[in-house]
């Protein structure tokens, strides 16, 4: 777990923080399959993992960094999932794990957020 502060990117719903694959109540609802049919991560397999309440907290997926955004979603995905109302965010967080694909955080240990372009990641 990080001690520091780390930055970390997501793309969600700010109005309801739902995600791709989940919603905030911990719903399975593959959003990613509706709105992009043709995307890099629609067939991920997404299974409910213990690791999303360790210590019972809440733990939210994010890319670790910029070029990891790559491994999940297209230009053409992201595009679509924000004129679809989703954000690209850019959080910095105190509190985080990571996994091989995605870093794990929690709400209540952002420091600091802003939503940013599509062009900061994808050119």
């Amino acid at each position: 777990m990080g001690e520091q502060t780390r930055k970390i990117y997501r793309i969600e719903r700010i109005d309801s923080l739902n995600g791709m694959w989940y919603t905030e109540a911990g719903v399975f609802e593959p959003t990613i399959q509706e709105l992009c049919p043709n995307s890099i991560a629609k067939d991920f397999p997404m299974e409910y993992s213990d690791d999303h309440k360790i210590d019972g907290k809440h733990w939210y997926s994010a890319g670790k960094d910029k070029d990891s955004m790559h491994f999940w979603f297209s230009k053409e995905d992201a595009t679509r999932l924000l004129s679809n109302g989703f954000k690209l965010m850019e959080y910095y967080v105190k509190e985080w794990f990571e996994k091989e694909h995605e870093i794990l955080f929690t709400r209540e240990s952002i420091v600091s957020e802003k939503i940013i372009p599509l062009e900061e990641v994808w050119n």
